[in-house]
C-alpha cells in the first residue's frame, strides 16, 4: 500500500528517464543552469541588452570627441598651388594686358580652444612664393618669397558659451546612458527571474501532474484486480478509467507547456534554442527582515531613475537658454597682432618686417521679431516645469511603490505559512481517504476531489514562495539594496560587462 502520493523521487527518475530518451544521438548533454548561470548569460548575450550597451558606447565616443575637439589642434594647409596665364582688361586704361603668375604656400596653424570663454586663440604661419609676370608694369616680372606670423584671439560677446554647453550636455548623455544601461541589467534580471521560477512552477507542476497520473493508474489497476475478480463494480473501473485518462491528457498538457517555456527561456537568456537545458533551484523559504523607512530613504538617495528625470530637467534648462539666442543681441571680437615680411631672396625675408595689428568688432542687433524670441522661450520654459514637476511625481510614485513591496513581503511571510500548513493538512486528509478507498468504504470520484486538492495545494505553496522570491527582487530593484544579503546592488558598467 502507497503511504504518500507525493512520490518525488519516482516523479524525478521518469523526468531524467524521458529527457534522456528525447535526447537525439550524437548530441550535446544536458545543461544544467542555476538563477546565477541564467543571469550571467542573459547579461552577456541578451538582444536588449547588447543595443543598449551599444548606445552607451557610443555616447562615450561622442564624449571623447568632444573633449579631444577643446585640447590644441594642430593643422597645416598646402595651397593653393596655382598657374596662371591670360588676357585681363583695365578699366583705367581701358587696354588689355598679358598676365602670368606662379603661386606656392602653405599655412601651419595651432588652435587652442578657450571653454571658459567660448572663444578661440590662434597661432598662424602662412609662408607663400610667388612670380609674376605682367605687361600692364612694362613687363618686368617679380619674385618673392613671404612670411606672414600672427596671433589671433576670436570672441563671441554678449550670448552664452557655446563650447562649454555642448561638452556639459555630452556629459549628460553620456551619464543618461550609463543609467539606462544599469537600469536595462535591472530589468532584464527581473525578466530572467520571473521567467525562471515560472519555468520552474510548470517544471514542479509537471512532476505533481506525474504523480497524479501514477496514482491514478494505481486505482486503475487496483479496480481492474477487483473487477476480474468478480468483487467490483464497473461503474467503478469505468470511474477509475477516467480518472486515469483524465489525469494523462493533463500531464500531457503540461509536458508541451513546459517545452514551450523552455524555448522562451533560452531565447530570453541569448543561447540557441536546440539547446538541451534543465534548471535547479532552491526555493527553500527563510524570512527577510526588512525597515520600511530603511528602504523608503535608500530608494529614493539611489533611484537611477530619479538621477535621469535630473538630467532631463538639466536639458530641459538647456533648451531654456537655447531659446533665448532667439533673434538675440550679440557681437563677435576679433583681435590680430604679427608681422610679416617680404623678400626675393629667402634668407633676407625679415631684412623689411612689417608689424601688423588688427581689431575688428561686429554687432548683431535684431529691431523686431514678432514675438518669435518671447514665445520659444515661453514654450521652453514650459518643458523645464514639466520636467521638475515630473520629478516629483516620480519620487511620490517611488516611495509608493516600496511601502507596497515591503507591506507585500510582510503579508506573503503569513500567506507561505498557511500554504504549509494547507499542504499538510491535505496529506493527511489523503492518507486516510486513500485507505478507506482500498478498504472500500469510499468511491474513486471522491478520493479523486481529495488528491486534487492536494495537488492544488501543493502548487499553491510553490507559487506563493516564487511569489516571495520575487517580491524580494522587486524591492531590491527599487531600493538598490540586496536585503537578503544586507549590502547594495552594485550595478555592471558596460566595461565590467564585457570584462566577463
Amino acid at each position: 500500500m502507497r503511504s504518500r502520493s507525493w512520490n518525488r523521487g519516482a516523479a524525478a527518475a521518469f523526468l531524467a528517464a524521458l529527457s534522456a530518451f528525447s535526447l537525439p544521438q550524437g548530441a550535446a548533454a544536458q545543461q544544467m543552469l542555476s538563477l546565477d548561470d541564467a543571469l550571467s548569460l542573459a547579461m552577456k548575450n541578451s538582444p536588449d541588452i547588447r543595443h543598449t550597451r551599444f548606445q552607451l558606447e557610443a555616447s562615450e565616443a561622442r564624449l571623447r570627441s568632444q573633449q579631444a575637439s577643446l585640447k590644441t589642434q594642430f593643422g597645416l594647409t598646402l595651397g593653393p598651388i596655382s598657374y596662371v596665364n591670360r588676357n585681363q582688361f583695365d578699366e583705367f586704361f581701358s587696354t588689355w594686358y598679358r598676365y602670368e603668375s606662379k603661386n606656392v604656400a602653405g599655412q601651419l596653424s595651432v588652435q587652442q580652444p578657450i571653454k571658459w570663454t567660448d572663444g578661440v586663440l590662434s597661432l598662424n604661419n602662412r609662408f607663400s612664393w610667388q612670380d609674376s609676370y605682367s605687361q600692364a608694369t612694362g613687363g618686368e616680372s617679380s619674385k618673392n618669397y613671404r612670411n606672414e606670423l600672427y596671433l589671433q584671439f576670436d570672441q563671441p560677446l554678449f550670448t552664452y558659451n557655446r563650447m562649454k554647453m555642448d561638452l556639459g550636455e555630452l556629459e549628460l548623455d553620456f551619464e543618461s546612458s550609463q543609467l539606462t544601461y544599469a537600469i536595462a541589467l535591472l530589468e532584464l534580471e527581473r525578466s530572467v527571474m520571473n521567467a525562471f521560477y515560472s519555468l520552474y512552477e510548470t517544471k514542479m507542476r509537471l512532476e505533481i501532474n506525474y504523480d497524479a497520473l501514477e496514482t491514478d493508474r494505481e486505482h486503475h489497476r487496483i479496480m481492474q484486480n477487483k473487477y476480474d475478480a468478480g468483487i467490483g463494480k464497473l461503474d467503478d473501473l469505468t470511474q477509475a478509467e477516467t480518472d486515469m485518462l483524465s489525469s494523462e491528457a493533463t500531464w500531457n498538457d503540461t509536458k508541451v507547456s513546459l517545452a514551450n517555456a523552455l524555448d522562451r527561456f533560452k531565447y530570453l537568456i541569448g543561447i540557441p534554442i536546440d539547446d538541451d537545458i534543465d534548471i535547479a533551484t532552491d526555493i527553500t523559504f527563510s524570512p527577510v527582515g526588512v525597515d520600511m523607512d530603511f528602504a523608503v530613504k535608500h530608494g529614493l538617495e539611489t533611484r537611477m531613475e530619479l538621477r535621469s528625470q535630473e538630467i532631463s530637467i538639466a536639458e530641459a534648462y538647456n533648451n531654456v537658454v537655447r531659446a533665448g539666442t532667439t533673434n538675440e543681441f550679440r557681437g563677435d571680437l576679433s583681435l590680430v597682432w604679427g608681422s610679416s615680411g617680404t623678400n626675393p631672396d629667402l634668407q633676407n625675408i625679415y631684412d623689411k618686417r612689417v608689424d601688423e595689428q588688427s581689431v575688428s568688432v561686429s554687432f548683431d542687433i535684431p529691431i523686431w521679431d514678432w514675438g518669435q524670441k518671447k514665445n520659444n522661450i515661453r514654450a521652453s520654459e514650459i518643458g523645464y516645469e514639466s520636467e521638475k514637476l515630473r520629478l516629483e511625481e516620480n519620487r511620490t510614485g517611488i516611495i509608493m511603490d516600496i511601502r507596497e513591496s515591503c507591506r507585500a513581503l510582510d503579508n506573503l511571510v503569513q500567506q507561505i505559512e498557511i500554504a504549509r500548513r494547507r499542504v499538510e493538512s491535505a496529506e493527511k486528509t489523503y492518507e486516510i481517504n486513500l485507505e478507506k478507498y482500498q478498504n472500500g468504504d469510499l468511491t474513486s470520484q471522491l478520493l479523486g476531489d481529495y488528491r486534487q486538492t492536494l495537488s492544488n495545494a501543493k502548487l499553491s505553496q510553490i507559487r506563493t514562495l516564487i511569489e516571495y522570491k520575487l517580491q524580494l527582487l522587486d524591492l531590491k530593484i527599487q531600493t538598490l539594496w540586496d536585503f537578503e544579503n544586507d549590502r547594495p546592488v552594485v550595478t555592471l558598467t558596460a566595461q565590467d560587462s564585457n570584462k566577463e
